[in-house]
């Protein structure tokens, strides 16, 4: 009997070990869930954040600024002191309530040393001296101006002693020299897209030098001066030398 109940108690003691294991391993796996449930939450749609980009996307390294050309203005103009020249501008108007104010439309040009100052007919150099006040020039410029009163501009290019209705020839950056292998028809494109078709007789000469310049002289980013009739026929083009 008493070897009955001592075996009793051993069973009753297994059984207790047992239970108390198979709780704890319980415990754990109820404490891993709850690890994961708190370190990766549930992601919704309502917590996503979605934005619209509208427009295009361009990328920073291609994206570069545009180079600014020359600007040509014109007008009459008076001598000033230190070889600059205020010029009354005729490209723009006056605008209305200004006219008793320094004018809109004055600006002055200041020369450098590198300045071309050329007879708009010839295409020959003209002394600032032999600028006549009160005679309409022509100018190329650059696109920066003071804010000064009135502004000033620094000049690359001035064409003077310009006969009345006289067509003033383009200073003009090649672009492009094209011909036509079947038709013979030679096209320069400038910079800004103009189109010069050239005539048959088309006179190409350089600037201040004998050199003998051709077609294949009017290579990209060539300057250039080009005399055209009203339709963009090229008669005559002055070549610069290459920079």
């Amino acid at each position: 009997m008493r070897r009955y109940q001592l075996y009793t108690a051993m069973i009753c003691v297994a059984a207790g070990l047992a239970a108390g294991g198979c709780a704890a391993n319980a415990q754990a796996e109820n404490l891993e869930t709850s690890a994961q449930e708190t370190s990766a939450p549930e992601t919704t749609v309502e917590d996503t954040v979605v934005e619209t980009v509208t427009g295009a996307i361009e990328s920073m390294e291609e994206s570069q600024p545009q180079e600014l050309g020359l600007i040509r203005i014109f007008g009459p103009v008076t001598k000033m002191e230190e070889g600059r020249l205020s010029m009354n501008r005729q490209d723009v108007a006056v605008e209305e309530g200004q006219e008793d104010e320094i004018p809109a439309n004055e600006i002055v040009l200041n020369l450098s040393e590198e300045v071309y100052i050329l007879d708009a007919s010839t295409g020959m150099p003209v002394a600032y001296d032999d600028i006549e006040d009160g005679s309409t020039v022509y100018a190329y410029i650059g696109p920066a101006m003071t804010m000064s009163l009135p502004p000033q501009s620094t000049a690359e290019m001035l064409l003077v002693n310009v006969p009345s209705d006289f067509k003033v020839p383009d200073y003009v950056e090649v672009k492009s020299m094209v011909t036509d292998g079947s038709t013979g028809e030679s096209v320069l494109t400038a910079s800004d897209g103009t189109e010069y078709v050239l005539a048959e007789d088309c006179n190409i000469f350089p600037y201040l030098t004998r050199n003998i310049v051709t077609l294949d002289d009017l290579t990209q980013g060539r300057k250039c001066l080009v005399w055209s009739a009203e339709d963009n026929t090229a008669e005559k083009i002055m070549v610069f030398a290459a920079e």
